[in-house]
C-alpha cells in the first residue's frame, strides 16, 4: 500500500517513546486540499472508530478512513524542513 523509510520508522519509534501512556497513536490523515487529492499528514492523534491499522517497516500507522484509498503507492520519509526534521508523506498525485 505504502512504503517507510527506515529514518521515518526511526522517527516514528521516537514519537511513540515521547506518547508512552497516552492514547494518541501516529495516524495519517488529511490536512487539506492540494493539487489532485488530499494534502496527507502524519501526526500523534487520538484513533478513530474506523481508523485502519497498517504495520510498514515495523510501525504501526492508523489511517483515517476518509483518505485510505489516496494512500495506494505512498511513501513516507524524514525530511528536513523549515521547522526541522518532519514527516512527510508523498503521494503519487500532484501538479504538473
Amino acid at each position: 500500500m505504502f512504503t517507510v523509510t527506515d529514518e521515518a520508522a526511526k522517527m516514528v519509534k521516537e514519537l511513540e517513546k515521547k506518547t508512552e501512556g497516552t492514547s494518541k497513536r501516529i495516524t495519517i490523515f488529511s490536512s487539506g486540499v492540494g493539487c489532485g487529492g488530499p494534502a496527507l499528514k502524519v501526526g500523534m492523534e487520538l484513533p478513530l472508530d474506523d481508523d485502519t491499522a497498517e504495520t510498514v517497516n515495523t510501525c504501526t500507522f492508523y489511517i483515517r478512513a476518509s483518505i485510505l484509498k489516496f494512500l495506494e503507492g505512498s511513501h513516507i520519509d524524514a525530511v528536513e524542513t523549515f521547522w526541522g526534521k518532519r514527516l512527510y508523506v508523498k503521494t503519487t498525485y500532484g501538479c504538473l
